[in-house]
């Protein structure tokens, strides 16, 4: 979705790795900026949107680890701490799920607040002196994640195409947004 809606210079790597567990270290070694964005785990209504930093995830306050088998973010952090190479800076653009189960289609008010989180990840960067710009024509998405059925696509609609979100309904570093309080 991020990739669809803004342009960043050659500097930035945008990936979506999946959930690769230790294989995500080599993606965070000695980088200056990672935004991960992902689903979380709170005790907060399908759809809510928080910002964490580094320090929320070492305290448990963002938590990634939806079952058993998603990505060892604190693991690579921990090696990559130990060799002197961990991220300068960690920010965690979470939205909670309404279910992780396979098969489950993407709850609406997840869906709008995805296209809120690609704003706000756009903010953060440009907040940091980094070229991100939203695209003169969006991509067309091709996301399969994002249908029920598989086999046909669906395009989100947000009205984020124009702009890079400027202070107004910005979500700051360890704030929560209830689902429902987005405008789209």
């Amino acid at each position: 979705m991020f990739r669809c809606e803004y342009e960043c210079g050659s500097n930035v790597d945008v990936l979506d790795l999946g959930t690769p567990g230790l294989d995500l270290a080599p993606y965070l070694y000695g980088a200056d900026l990672v935004v991960i964005v992902d689903a979380v785990h709170a005790e907060e209504k399908p759809g809510t949107l928080s910002i964490y930093c580094e320090a929320d995830l070492v305290a448990q306050r963002a938590q990634l680890r939806l079952t058993a088998h998603d990505p060892g973010l604190q693991e690579s952090l921990a090696h990559l701490r130990l060799s002197g190479e961990s991220p300068s800076e960690l920010i965690i653009v979470g939205v909670v799920p309404e279910s992780c189960d396979f098969g489950k289609g993407i709850n609406p008010s997840v869906l709008i607040a995805s296209s809120v989180a690609v704003d706000n990840i756009a903010r953060l960067l440009v907040e940091r002196g980094i070229d991100c710009s939203c695209r003169h024509v969006p991509l067309q998405t091709n996301l399969w994640w994002l249908s029920d059925n598989r086999s046909k696509f669906v395009t989100p609609q947000s009205d984020s195409q124009s702009r890079v979100p400027a202070n107004n309904g910005e979500i700051a570093l360890g704030q929560a947004v209830p689902a429902g309080q987005f405008e789209n």
